[in-house]
């Protein structure tokens, strides 16, 4: 009997997770969407100073919201017990931290500005510091959405707010606020998101006027690892921008940031398809070694599947897509954006470790290899920027992220999941192979004579859409029947 209940809850689990995708792959679909929307009215109404200037709000904006919950919301999903007497000190710790992280931006706001000389940045950083007061009022009710897989809800409420600061940012785009128009839609994201939020998860939580340290210890003890990971682990990867825009000045960072937000951004937005629905899973899974590794073994084989062929072929297309896309202007991003392809595949591999790790409870293992990792590359890559500038920087990442696939298998993924690189490799090289020979067969492709840079890059998409399924299902048949078996078993 016990064995048939814990089957049955297996099964009831799988079927919450696999009902989860759908929602959290249309949250992910509109988000991407509407930001690529949003970045063609920026790069037609906006010049690259202007996006270089952007861009370094967004590295304050992002480093912030990263630090902003405390660490807090995955501290409730891995543990499982939490009170309604904990959650609610959580709710108002991460509101006072909040608020904390709201003032300290005002607060470094004029030195961000006179480090970067540029006095603009000042009311940009002093505007987009309101976030920091808004968000975490719907943090915790997010987190417990998550934990009790309630992504259609999350998607929802993701949707509504995707479609509405997009359309707020290119009304206000049009209308001639410039780049406040930017920092405009994400207060308004962020105020939305906070409300539905709040009404969405009233039922998981009602809170109270409640705050004691000794209730929240554990968590504050696992988000002071989990902050200190995400902050250095943020840095090294933005190392670049950060770097890009105090050295070589906002116009390059501006086209360094285009190339980011066409290839690596929508990464980070498509992968959480499969790792949000992942990391409670597995955190509800930690203590089954079997489960977990074949659990992160199809995630990785999901992601590389889903985003080799879209990175390789964009960086195939480059040439003819970045004039055609974003205006001639744009061309010196095109070597960017094929180098950054490359770089957002191996961070494609590595993005389901930090699920896995944080599942079973090993942030300060995370935290420990992100510091090296950033200790060894920010010298280095300083070096490369300042002497060779931005290809040839960006090339030493190329070598950093692929490097760091191997090591991880070494320092985190072998010690929880054994022994398992052979699997591991064959969950991720089969889909780069395919999607690099599609690429190569794409680009020669804009060697033939069409009348018009439209009817090739229609063509180029095509042929590289036919080449990549049709070597998919030829050459992975097993792996194509695994994961259309995964989707068939929703119901």
């Amino acid at each position: 009997m016990p064995h048939v209940i814990l089957l049955a809850k297996t099964m009831s689990l799988r079927v919450k997770a696999l009902k989860s995708v759908p929602w959290t792959a249309t949250t992910t679909i509109s988000n991407v969407v509407t930001r690529f929307i949003v970045t063609l009215a920026a790069a037609h109404t906006l010049d690259p100073f202007d996006l270089g200037l952007y861009a370094i709000v967004n590295l304050v904006l992002g480093f912030a919201y990263l630090i902003a919950d405390a660490g807090f919301a995955q501290g409730i999903i891995s543990k499982q017990d939490a009170r309604p007497e904990q959650l609610s000190s959580l709710y108002w710790a991460s509101v006072l931290f909040g608020f904390a992280i709201c003032l300290a931006v005002c607060f470094l706001s004029p030195l961000l500005a006179m480090v970067y000389g540029q006095p603009r940045l000042l009311g940009m950083l002093l505007l987009t510091a309101l976030n920091f007061a808004v968000a975490p009022f719907g943090q915790i009710f997010q987190a417990l959405l998550q934990k009790n897989l309630r992504f259609p809800v999350l998607g929802r409420i993701e949707l509504l707010v995707n479609v509405s600061s997009a359309l707020g940012a290119i009304v206000m785009l049009y209308g001639g606020l410039g780049v406040f128009s930017l920092l405009l839609s994400q207060i308004l994201a962020a105020a939305l998101r906070s409300l539905l939020l709040r009404i969405a998860g009233r039922t998981l939580l009602q809170v109270r006027m409640r705050l004691s340290y000794a209730e929240i210890r554990h968590f504050v003890h696992f988000g002071m690892f989990q902050i200190g990971d995400r902050a250095i682990n943020y840095l090294g990867s933005r190392l670049d921008q950060l770097l890009i825009g105090s050295v070589l000045g906002p116009a390059a960072l501006g086209y360094y940031n285009m190339a980011w937000m066409l290839v690596v951004d929508p990464v980070y937005r498509i992968n959480p398809i499969i790792t949000s629905v992942a990391f409670p899973v597995f955190a509800q899974r930690q203590s089954d070694a079997r489960a977990l590794r074949h659990g992160f073994l199809v995630v990785t084989k999901l992601l590389t599947t889903a985003n080799a062929p879209l990175l390789l072929g964009f960086a195939a297309i480059a040439p003819g897509a970045v004039p055609f896309l974003l205006g001639a202007q744009w061309m010196p991003a095109v070597p960017l954006v094929e180098l950054l392809s490359i770089i957002a595949i191996a961070r494609t591999v590595n993005n389901p470790v930090g699920s896995l790790v944080l599942a079973v409870g090993r942030a300060d293992k995370s935290f420990y290899w992100t510091v090296v990792q950033f200790a060894v590359q920010v010298p280095i890559y300083t070096v490369l920027l300042m002497r060779g500038g931005l290809v040839p920087a960006t090339l030493f990442l190329c070598v950093v992220n692929w490097s760091a696939v191997f090591l991880v298998y070494i320092y985190l993924l072998r010690p929880i999941l054994g022994s398992i690189f052979v699997r591991y490799a064959q969950a991720f090289l089969p889909p780069i192979g395919l999607a690099l020979g599609m690429a190569v067969l794409v680009r020669m492709l804009s060697m033939l004579t069409i009348a018009s840079p439209s009817a090739l890059l229609i063509a180029q998409i095509a042929f590289g859409a036919i080449i990549y399924c049709g070597l998919t299902f030829w050459l992975r048949r097993e792996d194509v029947q695994e994961l259309a078996g995964l989707v068939a078993t929703r119901t």
